[in-house]
């Protein structure tokens, strides 16, 4: 199992950018509380982004759709694309301030993370109207919650009605609107988004049949508040990740993939990194299973580093994590 050398796949992103500062603290603060930290990192960071540079470094063509400010944060934002090879075209220097992040590291590799948006939030369906073209020639669309919802509603309409596959994370977590739901053909979503896409919020204490058995027991349910769901993948951290898919005859098939061993350094941005290896095992053909385990050799890659960007494989390493060993998937049957 290798990943593709075919001609790059197009992706469009809807991207986010944030400047990203973390502090690495030997325990995460209790309210109130002040810690003295021992490390410090600063880099460009947000879900979007994040995205959209993994996805060209393990081989996709990419465009994305980004708000940035008037400050010297954007101008290094355009200086990283460039580097890295992603179309800007879409990107827009809106008034104000770019967004910014703060994130605590634990020891234990568990963080907390603030957001402020920004000019994410300037945005608008406008600016995704104004995308159409590349949007329509991509593969693939992604998009997130740290993006101003109205131009992700915007995209995913217009990639569904052209029959470009959709994958949605919708975090941080808000009740999407009808119209985005039924443009959202591949959901991803942690332990915690689960527990507010299935309104379980006992969700979070479960064992991974019992989430299982969760999706399944809500799966009609699902099809009818997201008509054009096609899979619901669920990444459970250390645990691996559950895919489920829906069948042409409405039933759904469920699969867990185990978690490759890691010692986790900094476990900000693991989801990033599945989401990159997911989607480039989505736009190479791969099935749910395989695609689950490409995700979770990215995340994995990831979380054994400090930082995001850095950290975010390249192909010739995803190769290398192909090459193995990996837990294979299982078949869940109720």
């Amino acid at each position: 199992m290798t990943a593709s050398a075919s001609p790059p796949p197009r992706a469009f992103v809807l991207g986010n950018f944030v400047q990203a500062c973390c502090w690495q603290v030997a325990r995460l603060p209790a309210p109130g509380e002040t810690l003295q930290a021992h490390g410090f990192h600063k880099e460009a960071g947000g879900k979007g982004l994040n995205v959209a540079v993994g996805l060209q470094r393990l081989g996709a063509r990419v465009q994305t759709l980004i708000g940035c400010g008037q400050d010297a944060a954007a101008d290094e934002l355009l200086a990283l694309l460039a580097t890295e090879g992603v179309d800007a075209t879409h990107v827009h220097r809106l008034p104000g301030p770019s967004g910014w992040g703060a994130g605590l590291i634990g020891a234990d590799g568990h963080n907390t993370i603030a957001v402020y948006p920004g000019a994410n939030g300037l945005l608008t369906a406008a600016h995704a109207e104004a995308a159409r073209s590349a949007i329509e020639a991509a593969a693939l669309v992604c998009g997130q919650f740290e993006t101003a919802l109205p131009a992700v509603q915007v995209a995913l309409e217009i990639a569904h009605r052209q029959g470009v596959p959709t994958v949605l994370n919708p975090s941080p977590w808000q009740a999407p609107p009808a119209a985005l739901r039924s443009a959202t053909h591949t959901l991803i979503v942690n332990e915690l988004e689960a527990a507010g896409l299935l309104d379980a919020p006992a969700l979070l204490t479960l064992a991974v049949a019992d989430i299982a058995r969760a999706v399944r027991q809500r799966q009609q349910a699902l099809a009818i508040a997201w008509p054009a769901l096609r899979r619901l993948v669920v990444t459970l951290g250390a645990r691996g990740a559950l895919g489920a898919e829906r069948g042409d005859d409405g039933g759904w098939r469920l699969v867990h993939v185990p978690a490759p061993a890691v010692d986790a350094l900094d476990t900000v941005g693991a989801g990033d990194g599945f989401a990159c290896g997911y989607v480039t095992a989505v736009l190479a053909g791969q099935a749910l299973g395989t695609a689950l385990v490409w995700g979770n050799l990215c995340g994995a890659h990831v979380a054994a580093r400090r930082g995001v960007l850095d950290a975010l494989p390249f192909a010739a390493q995803l190769e290398g994590l192909l090459a193995g060993p990996w837990p294979p998937p299982e078949k869940l049957t109720f």
